[in-house]
């Protein structure tokens, strides 16, 4: 019988140990995200994806990181399975977080990742283009953020907002519906949109851990389809 059940705890602590956050309780399963792991074999040691990621030219892994993954997970009961590409890279693309300040700053290290329920609501998609920036800072220099939530009702958790930026001489205004915390994807759908429209090379890909952390990269065509082919996660255009 198939697996389906995630340690929370487990995430958790890996995210911490790592400067990153896995928040909150789950709101779905995506039962290809998590298959796509299992048919290059979950019995993969954390090692063993590191080093194909390496060749992908994702940054930030640690022994540390590696051998506490493979501690915890060893340690986890034989019921638990999840997709450990994934839980890696979302770790490596968390950012890190000042609970003190409640600051958040991006990591550079080839790939963003960012919980679907939102830390910081107040300048998510603020937050969510400066992460995305991080993976080109010279390509994808976004400036001058702004969010207009005056058309938000913060007691119910409706209505819309807009963020605005400005990139390669001209403003652009993303629009998002608010549902509480939670992130509104159609703005990441625009914003890879508007790159596809503007960049010949690169684009954004997503990905997730089957649960509700997404994954972006961004990178070349080519790229992406051996990046599929070895580590068995998929990636699209658009969520």
């Amino acid at each position: 019988m198939k697996r389906k059940i995630i340690s929370i705890l487990f995430l958790t602590s890996m995210s911490v140990m790592s400067g990153c956050t896995i928040q909150k309780e789950t709101f779905h399963i995506d039962k290809h995200a998590l298959n796509d792991t299992e048919t290059v074999k979950q019995v993969q040691s954390y090692a063993e994806i590191a080093e194909k990621l390496k060749k992908f030219e994702i940054t930030g892994i640690t022994e540390e990181l590696i051998q506490k993954l493979e501690i915890d997970y060893a340690e986890l009961p034989p019921e638990v399975e999840f997709n450990k590409t994934a839980h890696l890279l979302a770790i490596l693309g968390n950012g890190i977080f000042d609970y003190s300040k409640g600051t958040w700053k991006p990591t550079d290290n080839g790939v963003y990742s960012f919980d679907l329920e939102i830390y910081n609501v107040d300048t998510m998609y603020t937050n969510f283009l400066i992460g995305i920036s991080s993976l080109n800072k010279e390509k994808l220099n976004f400036q001058n953020i702004s969010e207009d939530t005056s058309k938000v009702n913060w007691e119910k958790g409706t209505g819309k907002r807009i963020v605005s930026f400005d990139w390669n001489g001209k403003r652009y205004a993303l629009e998002a519906e608010v549902q509480k915390d939670w992130f509104d994807l159609n703005v990441a759908n625009e914003l890879n949109k508007i790159i596809m429209d503007k960049t010949d090379d690169k684009q954004l890909f997503f990905a997730n851990d089957g649960y509700q952390e997404c994954i972006v990269f961004y990178r070349h065509k080519d790229w992406a389809k051996s990046f599929e082919k070895e580590t068995g996660l998929s990636l699209s255009k658009f969520n």
